[in-house]
């Protein structure tokens, strides 16, 4: 067994390359890959349930589960680019259709989605400081 009192691991990793608004943007892009991979763990548990599970339906589930966590893998905090589709696609993926339960045709949701820049510079920072997608 390697004693390791009084041995500091943290002072060998130096100062972050990447802002406080980089990492929550970060996080928040880790979030939507968390949740797009629990989105399809939904459908596969829902499908093995089911009298007659189609399996190919699982297999293409299983298939977009991996590609989800492979880019959760892949992601890093200075990727901004990378950070804002994650997002974006986590949101479209996992966004509830709300024309369904309200009578508006565009609800206050809708018009500020379509006000959005999808095509923003890698370096944008919101009013409140955070990168990519508000």
């Amino acid at each position: 067994m390697v004693n390791v009192a009084g041995i500091n691991v943290l002072a060998e990793l130096g100062t972050a390359t990447w802002s406080a608004p980089q990492t929550i943007a970060y996080e928040i892009a880790q979030e939507g890959v968390r949740q797009a991979m629990g989105y399809y763990a939904e459908l596969i548990g829902q499908e093995e349930a089911s009298a007659e599970p189609d399996t190919s339906a699982i297999a293409d589930w299983r298939t977009e589960q991996q590609a989800w966590a492979a880019r959760g893998q892949e992601l890093t905090p200075l990727d901004t680019r990378a950070i804002k589709r994650i997002r974006a696609d986590a949101d479209d993926l996992l966004s509830i259709d709300v024309d369904d339960e309200d009578d508006n045709d565009d609800t206050d949701e809708d018009q500020f989605e379509d006000n959005q820049d999808t095509d923003v510079d890698e370096d944008e920072v919101d009013e409140h400081g955070v990168v990519g997608r508000p």
